[in-house]
């Protein structure tokens, strides 16, 4: 169902990143943001429809905006330790992506977004 519905929404032009356990991971400008949500949703709703013999599956849906990035608290420890390995990995040897050149990005109490 996931699949299809991933295939509905890029066929009608939604940047899909990634299907994420139920749900869709999609990019949009934000002045479009709204309306490919909508039309991701609706997606998702004819791809039930069509495994589920006409049931339509609800979904909800929860938009990120740069800085921000998207957080389940249940993996509040786990984005920590990432985090915190990469801060030890900058001290260590110096920068570990190109688009990070500076360590202080990575103290404890920012959120950092990386992306292109």
């Amino acid at each position: 169902m996931l699949r299809l519905a991933c295939c509905l929404a890029t066929e009608r032009g939604i940047s899909v990143c990634a299907p994420v356990h139920d749900a869709i991971l999609i990019e949009a400008p934000l002045e479009r943001l709204e309306e490919d949500v909508a039309r991701t949703q609706r997606a998702m709703a004819e791809a039930s429809a069509a495994v589920l013999g006409g049931f339509e599956l609800r979904s909800d849906a929860k938009s990120v905006r740069w800085p921000g990035h998207y957080s389940d608290p249940r993996d509040d420890s786990m984005w920590e330790l990432v985090w915190g390995l990469i801060e030890q990995l900058v001290k260590k040897s110096g920068p570990v992506h190109p688009f990070i050149d500076e360590p202080e990005l990575f103290a404890s109490d920012q959120q950092v977004f990386m992306g292109e």
